[in-house]
């Protein structure tokens, strides 16, 4: 709802101003245009011959002048409000921005308008905003600003110079804050009676203030930010923090503990049984060097922060000159890196059948990508592949080899010696769903290379590592 102040005028007869509406058909328009039409058609009468005057307007000319007088009379009343538009105090809410805004705010159109409620309260912030745009860009005008979007303590510190002020080195700020400056705003939201230690048993208290959010605190953010832009110097940067302070003395008491526990004696509880690492010699580097992959290793347990150490190659930890192969060094070192996760496609998605070839089993044909899945209707033959079978995009978002983890559909089931096709149903199998065999790393390889041998870790509990044994018959572990 609009402000409504007292009526003011530049001109005898102006239109009401502040507000005065834009709308032709309001009824103040229509009184004022009425008032100029009786003003001048009295004027017109007494300037005619006597004999030609009518106390009536009945007269063929008293009415043709009359219509006339109506057009004149409306350009007159839309002059004035122009007019008036010319000085602040007058112009109208509907055209305070297109006049006075956008000399504040340029850049208006693509950043947006302060959001300040009431037109009066929008035509003072304005006046008040050009008054500090010409006292210059410093920390009483930034303050000043802030003051203007609401009631609130208003604090700016200019990092530097709070570092001068505190001597002995007891302050953060150094020379890369020289051209920063926070903004601290306090909300009150009045006083209560603390009593201390123990409110229970103490009598009487003291007052503390009581803090809280400012009134839509993020209205209030984009509006800082908008006056900011337009006042502040161009090479400083600010923080703005909503501050609340709190009160310790006397609030309550405690003691110091301190308790200390090893997470060993739950180790001794885990099975420990896990393998310690996935390993190979057929590691590759892509061109994409923040990626690693394996097509003849399936990645499904490597996890988020596991530990790469690659062993040959350009890449290996032996090409900085460094000794040891352990893999549970710091990512630090050359030829080892940081897992971030393990991925099935590096290019997502892909509604394109593109051509592929299968080895060894040698199946071809024109399948789509949809997550970790390969479709194609047309292949009548995925039951034939084998354990290890690696499946060759040639072309699109995906070229490169894979690892086929799964047959789908109803006669599905994992890929090896144990699958049988003798599921539910007859129809043929749609497609195949691929092992995570590739690798994304937190930091870039050196080179893009293949035939790389590595190691990865598996987990912390994994610890079981492969022991070679010769001439032992183990076939007691194993079913018929």
């Amino acid at each position: 709802m609009a402000d409504i102040p007292s009526d003011k005028t530049l001109l005898p007869a102006l239109v009401p101003q502040n507000p005065s509406l834009v709308d032709k058909d309001s009824q103040g328009r229509k009184d004022a245009i009425r008032s100029q039409v009786d003003r001048i058609m009295a004027v017109f009468l007494k300037v005619l011959p006597s004999n030609y005057v009518s106390q009536v307007t009945g007269p063929d000319y008293s009415l043709r002048f009359q219509a006339a007088v109506e057009q004149i009379a409306a350009f007159q009343i839309d002059a004035q409000e122009v007019y008036a538009d010319r000085d602040i105090d007058m112009t109208r809410p509907e055209f305070l921005f297109q006049i006075i805004g956008t000399l504040i705010f340029p850049d208006a159109n693509s950043d947006g308008w302060p959001e300040i409620p009431g037109d009066l309260s929008y035509r003072e912030f304005l006046g008040r905003m050009v008054q500090l745009l010409l006292q210059g860009a410093t920390k009483k005008t930034i303050e000043e600003g802030v003051e203007l979007l609401t009631d609130a303590d208003v604090e700016v510190i200019e990092r530097i110079v709070a570092a001068r002020v505190l001597k002995g080195g007891r302050s953060a700020w150094d020379w890369p804050d020289q051209h920063v400056f926070e903004i601290n705003i306090s909300e009150s939201d009045g006083e209560a009676l603390v009593a201390f230690p123990d409110p229970t048993t103490v009598e009487g208290g003291t007052l503390v203030e009581l803090q809280r959010f400012p009134e839509d605190p993020f209205r209030l953010i984009t509006n800082i930010g908008l006056v900011l832009r337009a006042l502040k110097p161009g090479h400083t940067l600010y923080d703005l923090r909503f501050l609340f302070t709190e009160l310790f003395t006397g609030l309550f008491t405690d003691s110091e503990t301190f308790g200390y526990s090893v997470y060993h004696y739950q180790d001794f509880r885990r099975y420990w049984v896990g393998a310690e690492r996935v390993a190979g010699d057929s590691g590759v580097t892509p061109l994409d060097r923040s990626l690693f992959s394996d097509p003849t290793r399936d990645f499904s347990s490597i996890k988020q922060g596991c530990l790469l150490t690659i062993l040959t190659g350009p890449n290996s930890i032996h090409a900085g000159g460094m000794e040891g192969t352990s893999a549970s060094a710091d990512e630090g070192h050359i030829g080892r890196f940081r897992v971030l996760e393990a991925l099935t496609f590096p290019g997502g998605d892909d509604a394109v059948r593109r051509a592929y070839t299968t080895s060894p089993t040698g199946l071809s044909g024109r399948a789509e990508v949809l997550g970790d899945d390969i479709f194609d209707v047309d292949q009548t033959a995925w039951d034939t592949v084998v354990e290890g079978e690696i499946l060759t995009f040639s072309e699109g978002l995906n070229a490169g080899s894979y690892r086929l983890k799964t047959l789908l559909g109803n006669r599905g089931g994992l890929i090896g010696p144990a699958y049988l096709a003798t599921g539910v149903g007859t129809e043929p199998i749609p497609g195949v769903r691929v092992a995570p065999s590739m690798l994304r790393l937190r930091r870039r390889v050196g080179s893009s290379v293949t035939g790389q041998g590595y190691e990865v870790t598996v987990d912390r509990l994994g610890m079981q590592v492969p022991r070679l044994r010769q001439g032992e018959d183990a076939s007691r572990f194993f079913y018929r």
